[in-house]
């Protein structure tokens, strides 16, 4: 078995199906195994395929694992020394299995390595970035990035800086489509289940990193990916499961000073937008978007202020 394909399914049939038939169409010479986790879907995803996809490794849990929980699962499934964690709302376009695969089990240095990522309308995904620091946060709480996406300074987090077109060592990789080798597993361990959805693959990336592995961009594998297939329209909740993560990054691998530092700045970003928005409702009419933007930061401000101590969560999970 040359490749095994870790995919985590929640509520997404129809996306999933795409993802399994571009990975039929591309898999080039390679001999190809893809295990599937459904997370309890409530869409008949376990029973479309074993229908349709009868040679694919399902393992139907009876509840929902998050992605880390169900990738867990997946990888202690796959029978390859090479691995790729794959999201089921992608599609892998020509080669690009073949060119990770080649990279991870050529080099061992690299411990992970990343494709290109194309939105559905051609546009670049940014799916590398810095590691989180609390500078990077000011940056993006003031909207700096965005300002001045082109400077090394105020674009490093989501490298808008630089062209993506050369292969280049990053620091992180997004968990859409990650390649690597079952030792590189083995040596750093699983993906940190403490971590239901976001922030799973920074965590890991940076115990690549502590472990002294590279992580690896190349654009030369390309895939296309509808971002948030399995939350829906549940936007909001995406933004705020996103804060949470990082709060828990920075008080695991930072401290608590630092996360009660990254919760201040989330809070003072949230509490200056939202009034904004307040404001600008008024100004510019009742329009549902912008009612929206308003609610949505002064949740994220509330949610910052909060304090659940997820510091001495990872502390208990370490202990």
């Amino acid at each position: 078995m040359d490749l095994s394909i870790c995919i985590v399914s929640y509520n997404c049939r129809d996306l999933l199906v795409k993802c399994l038939r571009s990975i039929e169409e591309h898999s080039g010479g390679l001999e190809v195994e893809v295990v599937v986790v459904d997370n309890a879907s409530a869409d008949g995803t376990v029973e479309m395929l074993t229908d349709d996809f009868p040679a694919v490794r399902v393992i139907a849990s009876e509840e929902n694992l998050g992605f880390a929980g169900g990738t867990n699962l997946a990888v202690e499934n796959a029978s390859s020394d090479t691995l790729l964690l794959l999201n089921p709302d992608t599609e892998v376009r020509e080669r690009a299995l073949e060119r990770l695969a080649g990279l991870v089990q050529r080099r061992p240095e690299v411990g992970a390595c990343g494709p290109a990522v194309y939105r559905p309308d051609g546009r670049l995904q940014h799916t590398c970035h810095a590691f989180p620091k609390l500078w990077l946060s000011l940056i993006g709480q003031f909207g700096l990035h965005r300002a001045f996406p082109k400077s090394s300074v105020f674009g490093a987090y989501d490298m808008t800086w630089s062209d993506h077109d050369e292969p280049r060592p990053v620091e992180w990789l997004s968990g859409v489509c990650i390649a690597t080798t079952r030792a590189v597993w083995d040596r750093v361990g699983p993906l940190d289940e403490g971590y239901f959805m976001y922030a799973e693959d920074i965590d890991w990336c940076y115990r690549l990193a502590q472990a002294g592995y590279d992580r690896w961009f190349l654009p030369a594998a390309e895939i296309d990916h509808y971002e948030g297939g399995s939350w829906g329209d549940a936007s909001q909740e995406r933004i705020l499961a996103s804060h949470k993560a990082m709060f828990r990054f920075f008080g695991k691998h930072h401290g608590h000073l630092a996360e009660i530092a990254e919760r201040l700045l989330v809070m003072t970003g949230g509490m200056i937008r939202g009034s904004f928005w307040n404001i600008m409702g008024p100004v510019l009419g009742e329009q549902a978007e912008i009612v929206s933007n308003c609610d949505i930061h002064f949740r994220v401000a509330k949610t910052a202020i909060a304090m659940e101590e997820m510091y001495l969560e990872t502390k208990d999970q370490e202990s």
